[in-house]
């Protein structure tokens, strides 16, 4: 799957995002295995209970035993791009064995692509 899919697939995955506060929010995940998993946002009436995109197709990939993330594609419909979470970060460097790329979307048919050290620094 190649960047522009995986931010167009994160685009539909965003469609069945329930948000409160933020913008909708979906991800597509490239595994090592070759299995491409997707996530949304999903937020609740208690904020601790709120779940980003990023986590939850990592959950959906765990599902079909595909462990290490190669390449994010993530979209929300924001000005400039979209930021994964702190949270999201931290779970994707904890099972990545090697540098993993995202590619962030916000819509506007660019893309930008950035490494999960750019993003943790």
């Amino acid at each position: 799957m190649d960047d522009r899919n995986l931010t167009a697939v994160a685009e539909q995955a965003a469609a069945t995002s329930r948000v409160q506060r933020n913008p909708i929010e979906g991800c597509t995940i490239l595994f090592d295995d070759g299995h491409v998993a997707m996530g949304c946002r999903l937020e609740y009436d208690d904020i601790a209970l709120d779940q980003n995109s990023v986590s939850n197709a990592l959950s959906a990939g765990r599902v079909h035993g595909s462990y290490r993330p190669l390449r994010i594609g993530m979209y929300s419909p924001v000005d400039g791009w979209p930021v994964p979470s702190k949270v999201a970060l931290a779970q994707v460097a904890e099972c990545a064995t090697g540098e993993v790329t995202f590619i962030l979307s916000s819509g506007a048919g660019d893309r930008k692509i950035v490494t999960l050290s750019e993003l943790l620094t």
